[in-house]
């Protein structure tokens, strides 16, 4: 059996599994109301019909709050399909309104392209130097010449594992340095995540937009 932190292997089984073995709002990434990333996507000044796409976004209720507050054309792509079926369980008639792609975010290419890119928890699962720079390709290929980036990791002081896999740390200048030269980072904010257990995990998230020139 491959091991799931090989960059060879496919994560959707080791995702599948987590999904298929506990409720969404057990596992310890959940959020109950995604505030940062909330604010930071209000915070582009987006039009409410700038098509979005949620990466990794799985059961997250980010969409359902972006439908609330009159966003019309939104994408939720993971890996996991029975991570996107517990997100169109609990929408119900309102799953139509969203976009479901099952896809890794390393080769996914949607022939389209988005106004705003937000990944909350993918890119510092991105341990591998190749699979950053694959992430970072389809970033670019996926958004607009003017398009944002909402972006969420673990800060320098989070959890180095997460989910049984190993996790990347980050600050303003390694995200600086590994975005550059196409993107730049135009505000942060760290933030101190609870899990459902209890136990802190300290983010930081970063609003970033292409770099002009």
């Amino acid at each position: 059996m491959q091991n799931p932190e090989t960059p060879e292997s496919d994560p959707r089984s080791h995702w599948d599994a987590i999904y298929s073995a506990a409720e969404p709002s057990r596992l310890s990434w959940h959020q109950q109301f995604p505030l940062e990333s909330l604010e930071l996507i209000e915070a582009s000044c987006v039009d409410a019909e700038s098509p979005i796409i949620d990466v990794g976004g799985g059961a997250s209720s980010l969409a359902d709050c972006l439908l609330h507050r009159g966003y019309g054309r939104i994408t939720v792509l993971d890996c996991s399909a029975a991570a996107l079926d517990h997100a169109r369980r609990r929408l119900g008639p309102m799953a139509e309104e969203i976009r479901w792609r099952v896809g890794d975010v390393r080769s996914f290419r949607p022939g389209e392209k988005y106004m705003l890119w937000h990944d909350r928890a993918v890119f510092h699962f991105m341990v591998d130097a190749s699979d950053r720079r694959k992430y970072l390709d389809t970033l670019d290929d996926c958004l607009e010449a003017d398009g944002h980036v909402v972006l969420g990791t673990f800060a320098l002081c989070g959890p180095s594992r997460c989910s049984g896999l190993e996790a990347m740390r980050y600050d303003e200048p390694l995200i600086s340095e590994l975005f550059a030269p196409r993107f730049r980072v135009v505000s942060t904010m760290l933030s101190r995540h609870e899990t459902p257990s209890g136990q802190p995990q300290d983010f930081m998230f970063f609003y970033m937009k292409r770099a002009s020139g």
